[in-house]
């Protein structure tokens, strides 16, 4: 079942990247007056896994995301990094039942103009995605949880790092066809897709240096 979810999940992922291509394009980082580095924090609540009720208990999720994205002397463009760490907690006792951490290291960072999303209807705008070959490493626990609106078993690596796609995507200001989401910027950290966290920034920094 484990090969058979790996194989499920680059299928996804690698639709998920091609589906980008076409409406995406380097981020070319050198500039005049310097060279662009952004450091990226989102944490707290998930807002893609509200709590939700099972036949072992009500739980809810958290998550963090933590990712830099900075130049590369040598391509010229931005290379982002990334590593995530989802929580499900059972709600009544406080009982943490499932953990996944992620991690990518120096992938090409795309700019996407716009992405439609089904899931709260709007056409996100200016957004930075990366993606790549990374890390993840779960909790030795099957764990089907209710995620976008589908039932989806979680992976299950039996506590050890496995080779996985791992991406993140960011919305600086929310920025979307029609507005500005009333929350602010977001991060979705996870495996493109199929599935990850999702939760709003905490903190987003841009800045030059020589």
């Amino acid at each position: 079942m484990k090969t058979k979810l790996k194989v499920t999940t680059a299928l996804l992922a690698s639709l998920f990247l091609v589906s980008i291509i076409a409406v995406s394009t380097p981020a070319i980082a050198a500039k005049p007056d310097g060279r662009l580095m952004i450091n990226i924090i989102a944490n707290g609540d998930d807002a893609d896994i509200p709590p939700y009720e099972s036949d072992e208990g009500i739980y809810r999720a958290t998550t963090l995301i933590v990712g830099k994205i900075r130049f590369d002397k040598v391509s010229g463009e931005l290379q982002g990094r990334v590593e995530f760490h989802i929580k499900i907690y059972e709600i009544e006792s406080g009982e943490k039942v499932y953990t996944i951490k992620g991690k990518l290291k120096d992938k090409a960072v795309q700019i996407i103009p716009f992405w439609p999303c089904d899931v709260r209807d709007v056409v996100w705008t200016n957004l930075w995605f990366v993606m790549g070959e990374g890390m993840i490493k779960t909790t030795d626990k099957d764990l089907t949880i209710q995620y976008r609106g589908l039932s989806i078993a979680l992976p299950n690596t039996k506590g050890k790092w496995e080779t996985f796609p791992v991406g993140m995507m960011v919305s600086p200001k929310g920025e979307h066809l029609g507005g500005t989401w009333e929350d602010g910027g977001w991060a979705f950290g996870g495996i493109p897709g199929f599935f990850g966290g999702v939760t709003y920034l905490t903190n987003y920094m841009e800045k030059l240096v020589p």
